[in-house]
């Protein structure tokens, strides 16, 4: 009896295994995480911005020419403003993030994107 069940939990995990192993489609985008921007309140706080950009993959040959920055003001609710530009070289999803606040911000664009980060730290 056991070994009526090992051979069946066997091929069922090898039934598992091919079911699994399906492929991506070779059309979507192509994520290029950049190195994260170390930004400084004006209250004297350091925070990271983390960029993630999708490119379509007939753009994919161009992912050393996107470059990034971001500067740091206060807002008007005593928190900061983070803005953050993207240049990049194709039309491209760019997800801008502060994790320890949770924020965050995304968009579409070509040549220039600039996106806003509002945190509540000044």
């Amino acid at each position: 009896m056991k070994a009526r069940s090992v051979v069946v939990a066997v091929l069922l995990g090898g039934a598992l295994l091919v079911a699994g192993g399906g492929t991506a489609s070779a059309n979507m985008a192509w994520c290029v995480s950049d190195p994260p921007i170390q930004v400084v309140t004006p209250g004297g706080h350091n925070l990271t911005v983390n960029n993630l950009v999708y490119l379509p993959p007939y753009a994919l040959h161009l992912k050393n020419r996107i470059t990034d920055d971001a500067s740091a003001a206060p807002d008007a609710k005593g928190g900061t403003l983070i803005t953050v530009n993207v240049h990049v070289p194709a039309n491209a999803h760019v997800v801008s993030s502060e994790y320890r606040y949770q924020v965050s911000s995304q968009k579409d664009g070509y040549t220039l994107i600039t996106l806003y980060l509002d945190v509540p730290i000044s």
